[in-house]
């Protein structure tokens, strides 16, 4: 059996916080540890999938307003825990006068802001619109080299 031998390498860490180990690393996979002190440790590691019966399902929830309106804090993970499913399905449940009723109401509590904004879009334009803009101006600069960036093309 061939003894292992110890190499010693001196690596420094470039200016987007990578090091490179060589092509003979290429591919491989590491553990990375990092010690209280700030050493780094690097284990090469094979990774074996799991088969499809070890494998974990996802989290299923059932919404059942009842149960939620009882128990406000249920607890869930992930973006669809059971108190947004349940504000989903009170969503879909609502009648079209219920959701114009649900429409009137939000517009009325948000008058100025939507005043405001309707001001500010006259004024200076959409993002859309000025980002339109800006790019057909970056065409016409890019044909005719001799505009700056001072002349407004219109």
């Amino acid at each position: 059996m061939k003894a292992q031998q110890e190499i010693a390498m001196l690596k420094e860490v470039g200016a987007s916080g990578q090091i490179s180990l060589g092509k003979k690393y290429a591919g491989q996979l590491f553990d990375m540890q990092i010690a209280a002190d700030g050493a780094v440790t690097l284990t090469p590691v094979k990774v074996v999938p799991l088969t499809h019966a070890v494998q974990e399902e996802l989290a299923v929830y059932k919404v059942d307003t009842v149960a939620h309106a009882a128990v406000p804090a249920m607890q869930g993970d992930g973006w669809l825990t059971p108190e947004r499913l349940a504000r989903r399905a009170a969503a879909a449940a609502r009648t079209p006068a219920e959701k114009e009723a649900a429409r009137s109401q939000w517009e009325e509590e948000n008058k100025e802001a939507i005043e405001a904004m309707n001001e500010r879009m006259a004024k200076i334009g959409s993002m859309g619109r000025r980002i339109h803009e800006w790019r057909k101006e970056k065409a016409l600069r890019e044909q005719n080299p001799a505009l700056t960036p001072a002349d407004k093309v219109v």
